[in-house]
């Protein structure tokens, strides 16, 4: 049994779903456009069906009003502490990026595979921050900015942050995965309960404290590039 268990385990590079002329289409792939189209679609519905109805009746908030304004209060707040001559855009870029992390993380309830336990997708996510970072410290110092390479330990350090970042995020959401298909693998006896707790351990948990980590460290390192 453990034979098979460990055959039909998830292997680190994501299952290949379809395959032409070289051009693969992954199964992250495909979790990573779902994902997508809800960010797009959910942000669509917010703006054209309730922001309008929101600005109506000021006074009235529901339960979805309170939780959409907390979050853009965070994401605003941390953005214009710490960026604060860049917070308008980092502050929504970063909103987007976490939401897509969370989300893409919480799809693994759905069956399928969450698109950040690609290491090609969290790896683009953290390149995304190393130029965000060098683009907003030369916009802001200028030529100062290239006072920083002239330690040989900076340019290890800015290769790093990708590279951490990436595996970071990576490493969190593939074991909650790995884990949740050993669970998921035991006989149907110790199912009973089990994989809604786990959930909320290695899916609710990961999704909510990467989306978090992953901003608050991109704000904290750009903030220091401004400096």
């Amino acid at each position: 049994m453990l034979g098979v268990m460990a055959s039909e385990m998830p292997s680190l590079a994501p299952e290949i779903l379809w395959e032409h002329g070289g051009v693969r289409i992954t199964a992250t792939m495909v979790s990573a456009l779902v994902t997508t189209l809800i960010v797009i679609l959910f942000a669509l519905a917010v703006r054209i069906f309730c922001i309008p109805r929101w600005r109506k009746t000021f006074e009235k908030k529901s339960g979805l009003r309170i939780l959409l304004e907390s979050m853009v209060g965070m994401f605003d707040g941390n953005a214009g502490e710490t960026v604060p001559t860049h917070s308008g855009f980092v502050g929504a870029w970063y909103f987007a990026a976490a939401a897509f992390i969370c989300i893409g993380t919480l799809i693994e309830m759905t069956g399928l595979r969450p698109p950040t336990s690609d290491f090609n997708l969290t790896l683009s996510m953290g390149i995304t921050t190393f130029i965000f970072i060098q683009f907003f410290g030369f916009r802001d110092r200028k030529l100062k900015r290239l006072t920083h390479f002239a330690n040989p330990l900076n340019w290890i350090t800015d290769i790093a942050v990708p590279l951490s970042m990436s595996l970071r995020i990576l490493g969190s959401v593939f074991s909650g995965y790995l884990i949740m298909h050993l669970i998921y693998s035991l006989p149907w006896g110790a199912l009973i309960g089990l994989p809604a707790v786990a959930s909320v351990i290695f899916t609710i948990f990961h999704a909510l404290i990467q989306s978090y980590i992953y901003m608050f460290l991109s704000m904290s390192f750009i903030a220091e590039a401004t400096e």
